[in-house]
Order: C-alpha cells, then structure tokens, then sequence
C-alpha cells in the first residue's frame, strides 16, 4: 500500500543526488557533497517504515509482498547498470583489474558490497577511483537493513506495548551513533561502510514514520524545514574529505533531511517546500536513483579508458551524459516494472526472477575470477606485466603500524631480515628469509628487552617507499652479515609533529605523529647501529590533491608552511636519533612517472599499442616536486657528520629521460613505488655494507678519543 505522493521528498532527494555527483567530478564547491547519501539513508528509512507501519496497522503486511516491491524497485535498473558496466569493462580491463572488479560484482549482485570494500579498498588496495561499483556499498547497507528491519518492526507491533516503541527505537539509534563514533577511531573504512555504524541514519527516518516525534503547526514546520536545509548546505559546503565521518559528524546532513521530511508532513508550505517543489528538483528527484547507479561507472571508466583523472569539464560533460541515460532508464526500465503485478500471475515471479537474474551475474563474476580475468590472449612480456601489476608488497602487509586504534610497533619476525650478529665477511648468497632466533624473539615485542644487544643492526624507517625498499636492503643486509628491521606506516614519513590527511587513509592525522613517537622510543632502547630514513616526501612538500597538513589548531597549512614543517619535522628526527650516536642515512625519493609502468605496458599490449612509451618518462616531469625534498636532505648531510644523503633521483634519471626498465626488468610496481628489480638497484646505490663500515669506523675513532668524526656522505 502506497503513501500520498510529496513532491517535496522527490526535490530533497535531489538535494541528496546533485551534491553526491558534482563531488565526484572534483568540484570544489561541493567539498561535502557525500553526504547526499545520508540523506538518502534518512528518506529511505522515512517512506519505507511508513509503508511498513501502515500495513502492520491494517493488517495487511506481507513479507513477500514487501520484498516483491523491493525487488520490481531496486533490481531492474542496477541490473541493466552491471551488464552494461560489466560488458564495458570486459573490453578495456587488463586482467589484473577485470579480476579486481569481478570480485568487487559479485559482492555487489549478492547485496554484500559494503562488507566486500571495508575489507579491501584501503591502501594496500587499488584507489577507489578506479572501481566502478564502489557506490553500491550504500545499496548493500540499505537491503541489509531491510533483511532485519521489518522483521524487528513486527515483532515490536506485535508483542510490545505501544508506549515502549518510542523509547527501544531511540536506544538504537543512540546504540547505532555510539558504535559508529567509537568505530570511527578504531576502524574508519569499516565504520564508513558497516551496517551497524549506518543503521542510526535510516531509524531516523523511520523514528519520524512511526511518529514517535510530534507533529507541529505548519508554520513551526517552515521553521524545521529551514533549520534543516541550513544543516544540509553547511555539511555540504564545509564538510571536506578529511572531516571525521560518519559518526557525529554525520548528525548534521541526517537531522537535516529529518527535519525537512518532518516539516512537510506537518503541513509546512514554506520556501523550503516550495522550492522542493519545483518542478526541475522534483525531476533530479525521480531519476536520484538511476543517476546515482549510472554516474560512477561512467566516470570511473572514461578515466580508466584515458589513464588520467578527468577534468571538471569532462566530468561535467559525464554527468550530462548520467542524467540522459537515467531519465530513459526511468521511463523504460525502472517505471514498467514498478506496476502492480497483472492479475493472476504468480507472487513469487519477480523473486524467481530476481534470483534468476543475480545467479547469472554471479556465475559470470566468479567465470571471470577463475579465469583470473583472463579473456583476450596476452604475450609474454605483457603476462609479466600484469603480473607485476597484481603484486602486492608483502613487507606493507607484515610490518605496518596499525592505522587505527592503540599504536604498536609491527613485530612480526618477518620484518627483519639477515644475521644478527655481524660478521666481518659477507655470505655468498643473498637471501629473503626473516633473520635468526634470536632477532625473531626480539621483534616479537614493540620493545626489545635488552637495548644493549640489539636484535638488528639497521632500522629502516618511513611509508610504504621505505617498505619498498626492504627487498633489496634486507638481501644487502644479509651480503653484509648484518640485520635491517622494517617499521612503517602508510603516508606516514619520518617527520615529527606534522598532522597529515589523506583522502584515502582514515585516522592518519591521529596515527602519524603516534607512530614517528614510537619509532624514536623503540630507537632509544634498542640503539641500532644505522638509522635508514625513507619516505615519499613530494606530498609533504607539494601538497597534491587529496592531500592535506593541519596545524595543531586544526588549520590546513599553505605549500610554503608545509615546507617549513617538513623541515622542522625531519631535522627534529635526524637530530634526536644522532645525538645519540647513531648514523643516519637519509634516502631521497625516487622519481615519480605519473603512470604505472606494468600497468601501462599490460593496457598497451591488450590494445595492440606501442609499449615504448611505458618504459621512461621526462626527466623534466619525472623530478617535478622533488628539487625541494632533495635540496633539505642534502643540506641536513652538510651540516651533520653522522647523516648520510643518498638520492635516488641521481641514479633512476639520465641526463633527459627516467627510464622505467633496466637490463629486461621493470623498476616500478605503480607509479611512484619500486619493484623488487628496482629495490635491488637502488639498495646497490645505497650501498648499506658500505655505511656500515663507515659507521663502524666512525665509532672507534669516537672510541679512541680521536674527536673526529668522518665527512657527510652525498651522494
């Protein structure tokens, strides 16, 4: 049984859609506009308890009947959106990410797609950017609801008392908050797209359903309705993607739509309402739901089809194109089958039908991941590539500081790697395997028991460019009858006090300056022989999009502040760690090449193209942003005997180009992190046996009262 039409819900969910599209084309007056889906969440839970509520009065409810409607609403629409994404991607994926998004299908067919990316999309994964049904994560938490909801709802109706519904639905929307603010520090990407951190959003509008909050004069409704339109316009004008979200900061967009929603059922006819109203909101109303399907994949795919982000004119132009295609998919997909079923046909037909159609997607999705995205023949050289592609750094995984939560050093035994007890002669081989039992022992705690007799002699120390490093600096280790421990952290660099924000990594502003604390602690009671300190410094120093540094009173700093703060930052570390004695070696960034090589070499292979221009980049274009870093870690080797500079810049770049290859192997993994091939080149031009023994030196001379240390190593 359906509910009296309200022109003015159809122009709030306008006022939820628009705002969700122009922030994914990147338009910066729409730094908030994500939370458009909380207000779908608010306007879902609104009319669908409504409905609900009505006909558990009557009498009436079916739960078959209910989920007929659920599926005759939701399925005809997404599923011509999979098959037409799907059929586009199958042509122009390489393998490794046609794999990637046959994962990413199948969790989205069987509605389990939010649970699917709070496991996978962080940084260890591809961006977000290039998956194409990133956005039906709110799909999945909407259907998951309705699995319980109704359920609850009936059996709230049924057997408790009237006067006890009130106060049981606002202990779960408080329970709900709560959990997903509590969430939000411990596990961010989870508490983004979980269902228990989300249900509060949808009770909201079911709150308001089941009238549990009194109506008022149309007059006070205006008033509601204008407050809540403030609070829409200001999440979506000052929240940015470094505001901690959802949780409370969720309550603005949500009690917003509330009160819009509730304004109008009390008969408010206010300029909010009117305004709603109107007749191109109440249009942007009607195809919401397409437009939110169609949008992303086509932005997603036009990008992935260029290799580059989209301009905000191309994107505008792909938003355009959205709102074409969901208005014929309203009157030709989604309208026919939101009619009443034809007399005498079967009540279980759309479920047949429905199951039907999510069994055959599923079956391509999981043909596709047995056939590791395989479809269209490759050569050789582009199967290494992609295979390059696909690889993961294990040491991200093994030795990574948590991103939420209490911060700890990573012990795992892996992350050391050689002997730990040094010998005078290199071993003849080199090898990867975790050093010895008694380094395996140490590194089982974040502190070492006996700061006098070190479990490893190197500490490697950064993001994940240090972790690239571990391949080829664990195997010289070895060669030198040393020990290199790893500890790192996502985007998190060697540098003291700076808050960092990055748009893909949650809690990083929390976690950063805790972590580079603990590394200074774990150095002062374990006093390794040599400090290695890697990191990919360009953002810190560039500041590019999506990335961000906040003072201590929470003011994002401007390039030339964010300079000063990398050098203060990084001097600060370098200091602490040499007063004590120790070496430091710090390790310039290599050359970014705006492109992933194996990426690069697989798509131009899979069309047919020229591979030539994956394997080297302008040195021009390749050295953009990293003069600055460069120019500080060298003027830190000056004026500090014990620090060693080494840029990496000076081997990776020739006079006129960077090339990406070298002796038949790529040097690069993606854009910007090295292969095991190119984390052996740049642990030869490190040279650690080398520092080592100047460090060694260094040392005895201290030790015989020579007073001399040796001259700063550049190089």
């Amino acid at each position: 049984m359906g509910l009296a039409y309200r022109a003015d819900v159809d122009g709030l969910r306008a006022l939820a859609i628009v705002p969700v599209v122009l922030f994914h084309i990147h338009l910066s007056a729409f730094p908030g506009g994500y939370v458009g889906v909380d207000i779908f969440f608010v306007i879902s839970g609104y009319l669908i308890t409504a409905i609900l509520f009505r006909e558990m009065k009557a009498g009436r409810f079916s739960l078959l009947d209910f989920y007929d409607r659920r599926i005759r609403r939701i399925f005809p629409a997404l599923f011509v959106v999979l098959v037409a994404t799907t059929l586009a991607a199958v042509f122009i994926m390489v393998p490794s990410d046609l794999l990637l998004y046959a994962r990413s299908l199948r969790a989205t067919t069987l509605f389990f797609s939010n649970i699917y990316f709070s496991k996978n999309l962080n940084y260890f994964q591809p961006e977000a950017d290039l998956n194409p049904l990133l956005h039906t994560w709110s799909l999945a938490v909407e259907e998951q609801f309705y699995i319980i909801f109704p359920l609850l709802l009936f059996a709230l109706i049924r057997w408790v008392r009237p006067n006890l519904l009130r106060p049981i639905i606002l202990v779960l929307i408080v329970a709900s908050l709560a959990h997903a603010e509590i969430r939000l520090s411990r596990n961010p990407i989870e508490s983004f797209f979980s269902l228990p951190t989300r249900a509060w959003e949808l009770l909201i509008g079911s709150a308001l359903a089941l009238g549990l909050v009194p109506l008022v004069t149309p007059r006070k409704g205006a008033f509601l309705s204008l407050a809540g339109l403030a609070l829409i316009v200001a999440a979506i004008a000052f929240y940015d993607r470094h505001t901690r979200f959802p949780g409370l900061a969720a309550l603005a967009p949500c009690l917003g739509a509330a009160l819009i929603l509730h304004g109008g059922a009390s008969g408010a006819n206010g300029m909010v309402q009117r305004m709603l109203a109107s007749p191109v909101p109440v249009f942007f109303g009607r195809i919401s739901y397409s437009l939110y399907l169609w949008h992303w994949p086509l932005l997603v795919l036009l990008a992935y089809y260029l290799g580059r982000r989209l301009s905000s004119t191309e994107g505008l132009m792909v938003a355009a194109l959205s709102v074409g295609l969901a208005s014929l998919s309203l009157f030709y997909v989604e309208a026919p089958f939101r009619k009443a079923r034809r007399p005498g046909a079967s009540r279980w037909a759309p479920v047949w039908a429905g199951g039907a159609a999510m069994a055959l997607v599923v079956a391509f999705a999981l043909t596709a991941i047995a056939r590791d995205g395989r479809f269209w023949p490759m050569s050789d050289f582009a199967r290494q590539a992609d295979a390059l592609a696909r690889a993961q750094d294990p040491f991200m995984s093994w030795c990574s500081a948590p991103l939420s939560g209490p911060m700890r050093m990573p012990t795992r035994p892996e992350c050391v790697i050689g002997k730990s007890e040094p010998t005078s002669e290199p071993t003849s081989e080199p090898t990867s395997e975790p050093a010895s039992a008694q380094a395996s022992a140490a590194a089982s705690g974040a502190v070492p028991e006996q700061a006098a007799a070190p479990a490893f002699d190197v500490l490697l120390w950064g993001d994940s460019h240090a972790s690239s490093l571990m391949a080829g600096l664990g195997e010289a280790a070895t060669k030198a009858g040393a020990s290199i421990r790893l500890v790192m952290l996502p985007a998190c660099p060697p540098l003291n006090g700076v808050v960092t924000l990055h748009e893909s990594i949650k809690g990083l502003e929390r976690q950063c300056p805790a972590f580079n604390r603990g590394v200074l602690e774990l150095i002062g009671e374990t006093r390794p022989k040599l400090v290695v300190m890697a990191g990919r410094w360009l953002p810190w120093t560039t500041l590019p999009s999506g990335f961000a540094i906040r003072d201590g009173n929470d003011r994002y700093l401007s390039v030339e502040e964010a300079r000063a703060a990398f050098v203060r930052g990084l001097t600060h570390n370098v200091d602490v760690v040499t007063r004590l004695g120790i070496p430091v070696v710090l390790v310039g960034q290599v050359p970014e090449v705006g492109y992933s090589p194996p990426h690069c070499i697989t798509r131009a292979a899979f069309s047919g193209a020229d591979t030539s221009h994956c394997l080297a980049q302008d040195r021009a274009k390749a050295m953009a942003g990293l003069a600055y870093s460069n120019e500080v870690l060298l003027d830190l080797a000056k004026r500090n005997p014990l620090v060693t500079t080494v840029l990496l810049s000076d081997r990776f770049c020739g006079k006129e180009t960077c090339p990406t290859m070298e002796a038949g192997e790529l040097l690069y993994r993606d854009p910007n992190h090295l292969s095991v091939a190119g984390s052996r080149m740049a642990a030869a031009f490190i040279d650690l046996a080398g520092v080592l023994r100047a460090a060694a030196g260094a040392q005895q001379a201290a030790g015989q009262g020579t007073g001399q240390a040796p001259p700063p190593a550049i190089r």
